[in-house]
């Protein structure tokens, strides 16, 4: 038995490895299906990167050769530009890109083409023209008053009478300005707490009208009613008149008082004032204009205000009395 078995195990073997043989095979060519892939791919890439090198190189050589062929033809033109400006040559084939032939233009498209190209600059010069033109007329023809009385005030009647507050203080004032005529103006602003405090963007204005009119000198005679005196400060503005007018009963600490007097009939006023409003002299200080400038504005006002003393007068129940006397 022992040597049947002996004799078997030898056909065994060959049997086994016959039976193994058909996957190693399978695997093997797998593998090598794989390689040839790869290889194929990588045959594939190599040919066109060297097609796409191949394309750039042409492509950079044509350029080059385009750039020496343009220099060449550049140089000949030169050349026979020169031959033909020191007159060796009468006539060249070339064709210099220098050279362009010039138009002909008629005068009215050269000045349309002038004024098409100068548009933006003639714009702002004729604008400043006009500014200019505008202040040397408004320069010209403006008449410089001999002086100005600010009237402080929301009453749109007297805003209305203005002028002829003004033609009768005329009567009264110097001619300052020596141009042989007497000028008085006014500057009318309405201040009461409606028009300083509820009228929006007005209020604004009112406020910086009034704050500009005591940095100046321009209007040192003022009229005030008791709802503009709230906003003012009459002891820091105004000077003591019944200091400056002993003797006028109408002069009361800073105030010039026009109730009962006759300053609103003399004027030609046909509407009253308001109760209260008074006739004031401010101080003379520097601030925006010098202090020789406002002292010169007081002393015109004081000498207006003298002659507005000297005819006021006072009534009452009818009668008339002269103010300059004291009560």
């Amino acid at each position: 038995m022992n040597m049947q078995d002996e004799e078997q195990k030898p056909q065994q073997t060959p049997q086994n490895e016959s039976q193994n043989d058909p996957a190693d095979l399978s695997k093997a060519e797998k593998v090598s299906a794989f390689h040839n892939a790869v290889e194929l791919q990588a045959k594939i890439r190599r040919e066109e990167e060297l097609k796409e090198r191949r394309r750039q190189a042409e492509a950079e050589d044509a350029a080059y050769h385009a750039r020496e062929e343009y220099a060449k033809e550049l140089a000949e033109e030169k050349v026979d530009l020169i031959r033909l400006k020191q007159g060796v040559i009468e006539d060249s084939d070339k064709v210099f890109r220098e050279q362009e032939t010039e138009k002909k233009y008629t005068v009215w498209q050269k000045i349309g083409n002038w004024f098409y190209h100068s548009k933006w600059w003639l714009g702002i010069a004729a604008f400043c023209t006009i500014v200019v033109a505008f202040l040397v007329y408004d320069y010209v023809t403006r008449e410089d008053p001999d002086l100005r009385v600010l009237l402080l005030t929301d009453n749109p009647e007297l805003y209305e009478e203005s002028d002829k507050l003004t033609n009768w203080l005329q009567t009264m004032c110097p001619d300052y300005t020596a141009d042989g005529e007497v000028l008085v103006q006014s500057v009318y602003i309405p201040v009461s707490k409606a028009t300083m405090e509820n009228s929006g963007t007005y209020s604004a204005s009112y406020n910086t009208q009034l704050l500009v009119q005591f940095q100046s000198s321009t209007c040192m005679l003022v009229l005030v009613d008791p709802d503009a005196e709230a906003y003012l400060q009459p002891e820091d503005m105004f000077v003591k008149l019944d200091e400056l007018y002993p003797e006028c009963s109408f002069a009361q600490g800073r105030c010039l008082m026009l109730d009962d007097t006759d300053f609103a009939e003399q004027a030609g006023l046909t509407h009253p004032l308001h109760a209260g409003s008074y006739l004031a002299l401010r101080i003379p200080a520097e601030n925006m204009s010098s202090e020789e400038e406002t002292q010169a504005a007081y002393d015109q006002a004081k000498t207006l205000l003298d002659e507005i003393v000297s005819v006021l007068h006072t009534t009452e129940n009818g009668g008339v009395s002269d103010a300059g006397t004291a009560e």
